[in-house]
């Protein structure tokens, strides 16, 4: 009965602590991003495209209204800038946002429609094994009727 009693003393005394130590260190800095990285990457900075009225369309098939030439690209934590410089140069796009830190760029083709867009993410996809992620460069968010606040 004695050893219940202590371990839970123990295990009380454990939980104030560490919610002293969560006090204490606080549980929001707004100096800090508000993302985690999973991994280091290049550093740069980082500096996104702001696309004009007339660069936005609404995609038919799913209501949202994406960038018309633009792709949102990912690429693996090892790849250089150089590299990544070079596969855009390959596929005649040109990049118009980044964010160095985490390896993502936005690439923007001037004489691609939406159906090429999409043929070109696919392509870039199954041919640079740098490239983990392409996607349309939505502005707007699906919404949802049946989604309840």
């Amino acid at each position: 009965m004695v050893f219940c009693s202590s371990l839970s003393g123990w295990r009380q005394a454990v939980s104030v602590a560490a919610l002293a130590m969560m006090l204490a260190a606080g549980c929001s800095n707004d100096d800090r991003p508000s993302y985690m990285q999973k991994s280091k990457g290049n550093s740069g900075g980082s500096s996104f495209f702001t696309p004009a009225q007339d660069d936005i369309i609404t995609d038919e098939q799913t209501g949202l209204d994406i960038i018309k030439n633009v792709i949102n690209v990912t690429f693996s934590p090892e790849t250089s800038r150089k590299t990544i410089e070079k596969i855009v140069a390959s596929v005649k796009g040109e990049i118009v946002g980044y964010d160095y830190s985490v390896n993502f760029v936005q690439i923007r083709f001037k004489k691609l429609d939406l159906p090429a867009i999409d043929k070109m993410r696919l392509t870039m996809l199954g041919k640079y094994k740098e490239i983990e992620s392409a996607s349309r460069c939505p502005v707007s968010v699906f919404k949802n009727p049946y989604y309840v606040r």
